[in-house]
C-alpha cells in the first residue's frame, strides 16, 4: 500500500511536471493560464470588499485619468476601438476565462436567441489579443489618425498572421472579418448575470460598455432604436419624447396635494423627503399605478414629501449603458442643479 501511494504521488507530480512545461512551452493555450491568472484576477476584481463587479460603470478615462467632458484634451481617447486600448484589468479578464459557460447560461440574452454569449465574447477577445501581440510587442499599433507608428524595419519579423490580425476591426461584421459583431455587441441588457456568476470575477459590463462607448461617440454606430431615444433624452429629458408638463398628469388622479418644488414649495426644508419619480414612474401607464399607490402610502403615513414635476429629468442610465456617457454626465448634473 504505502510503495502504491508513492506510485500515484510520482505519477501525479510527473504529470504537474509535464503540464507545466507544455503552458510555458505554449503560451498562447487559451484556457491553460486560467489555473495561474484566476487567484490574480479574483484579488484585483474592482470591489475591494469581496462583491462582485455590478452597481454603477466606472467613469471614462483616457491615459489612466478621467475625461472631463466640457473640455477634453486633443488625445483623449473615448472609448475602446482596439483591444490594446482595454485596461491592464480588461486584458487579464480575458485570459483568466475557465471556458467554464456560466456566463452563457443565464444570459438573457443568450437564452433568447440573441448572438450574444458572455463566454464566446471574452474568447473571442482573447484569441484576438493574443493573436495580435507579436505584432504589438515589436511597437506596432495606430494612432488617433489610423496611421501606423511602427516602421516597416520594426515590423519586418512580425509574423504574416499577426499582422493580419492587426488589421481586423475589434468591431465589425464577418463580411468585414471583424472580432466582435456589432448585434453581438448590441444584444446585451447589461443586466450583469454574467459578472455575477463568473467564478473567476470577469467583469463582462464594463468591457462591453467600452466597445459602446467608441461606436456612440466616435462612430455614431448604433441601433435606430437607440437614435431615437437618444434624440429624446437630449431634447425633451425623457426616452418618449413627452412634454415636461406631462410629468405632472399622475398627480391630477390622486385625491391629496402633492407639492412641486419650485412652484408650492422654495425650497426643501419644508418637507422631509424629495420623492424621485422617475420618467416611467410618471409618463408610462403602468408605472404610474406604482408612483400614485406609493405616494398614497407615504400621505397615509403622514410623511412630508415634494416632487420635482416638470424639472426632473431622466437619470441618464439608459444612455449611459449605451455608451453616450456625456449624455449620462449632462442629465445627471441637470438633475442636480435644479
Amino acid at each position: 500500500l504505502q510503495n502504491l501511494v508513492y506510485l500515484v504521488a510520482t505519477i501525479k507530480i510527473g504529470t504537474s511536471f509535464v503540464w507545466m512545461i507544455v503552458v510555458s512551452l505554449n503560451t498562447n493555450m487559451g484556457v491553460a493560464w486560467h489555473r495561474f491568472l484566476a487567484f490574480p484576477n479574483i484579488w484585483f476584481k474592482r470591489e475591494a470588499s469581496g462583491g462582485t463587479a455590478l452597481g454603477g460603470l466606472q467613469p471614462m478615462t483616457s491615459g489612466g485619468k478621467p475625461i472631463d467632458f466640457t473640455d477634453p484634451g486633443d488625445d483623449d481617447v473615448f472609448g475602446v476601438s482596439q483591444v490594446e486600448q482595454f485596461s491592464w484589468k480588461g486584458l487579464l479578464d480575458f485570459s483568466t476565462c475557465t471556458e467554464c459557460g456560466r456566463c452563457q447560461s443565464q444570459c438573457p440574452a443568450w437564452n433568447t436567441g440573441k448572438p450574444l454569449s458572455p463566454k464566446l465574447l471574452i474568447m473571442s477577445l482573447r484569441d484576438h489579443a493574443h493573436a495580435k501581440a507579436p505584432y504589438l510587442l515589436a511597437g506596432g499599433g495606430k494612432d488617433m489618425e489610423g496611421n501606423e507608428k511602427a516602421s516597416a524595419e520594426q515590423l519586418k519579423d512580425v509574423p504574416a498572421a499577426a499582422l493580419a490580425e492587426a488589421e481586423r476591426p475589434l468591431i465589425g461584421t464577418l463580411e468585414e472579418n471583424g472580432v466582435i459583431d456589432p448585434d453581438v455587441l448590441w444584444s446585451c441588457t447589461t443586466c450583469g448575470a454574467c459578472v455575477e456568476q463568473c467564478p473567476v470575477d470577469i467583469e463582462h459590463i464594463d468591457h462591453i460598455v467600452d466597445m459602446r462607448r467608441y461606436q456612440v461617440m466616435i462612430e455614431s454606430a448604433f441601433p435606430s432604436e437607440a437614435g431615437t431615444m437618444l434624440k429624446n433624452l437630449e431634447k425633451k429629458g425623457n426616452p418618449w419624447g413627452l412634454a415636461k408638463k406631462q410629468r405632472l398628469e399622475w398627480t391630477k388622479e390622486v385625491d391629496f396635494e402633492i407639492p412641486v418644488v419650485g412652484r408650492d414649495l422654495e425650497d426643501l426644508s419644508e418637507v422631509e423627503y424629495l420623492y424621485w419619480v422617475g420618467c416611467a414612474g410618471a409618463l408610462e401607464d403602468r408605472a404610474k399605478k406604482t408612483t400614485k399607490a406609493f405616494a398614497e402610502l407615504l400621505h397615509m403615513a403622514g410623511v412630508k414629501f415634494a416632487i420635482m414635476g416638470g424639472d426632473e429629468k431622466c437619470t441618464g442610465d439608459s444612455a449611459r449603458r449605451l455608451g453616450n456617457e456625456p449624455l449620462f454626465q449632462e442629465l445627471g448634473m441637470e438633475n442636480v442643479m435644479s
